[in-house]
């Protein structure tokens, strides 16, 4: 992990948001997407990356984002689905 890391909505919320992208991760790792192909290409450490930069993308996303209304479970997987998608143009 990053020794400078800045956290934009706090570090409870990138924890809590990398602890989700991570069980993603878990959940995904052998269907051929981007995560299968990281973890070939690198190993564990890669995939260790993944989640942090995965997490780090999505907290800089939705910056002093104050109010989810239910829908933030929904809007990480639908990240992670669209991020792990090998046609997706990152």
């Amino acid at each position: 992990m990053e020794t400078n890391k800045t956290f934009p909505n706090g570090f409870t919320s990138w924890a809590e948001t990398h602890f989700e992208i991570a069980s993603y991760i878990s959940r995904m790792s052998d269907d051929g997407g981007v995560i299968d192909f990281v973890h070939n290409m690198g190993g564990v450490g890669a995939v260790y990356e993944l989640a942090e930069q995965w997490a780090d993308e999505f907290e800089e996303m939705n910056k002093d984002r104050a109010d989810w209304d239910g829908e933030w479970f929904d809007k990480i997987e639908a990240f992670c689905s669209l991020k792990n998608n090998p046609n997706y143009k990152h």
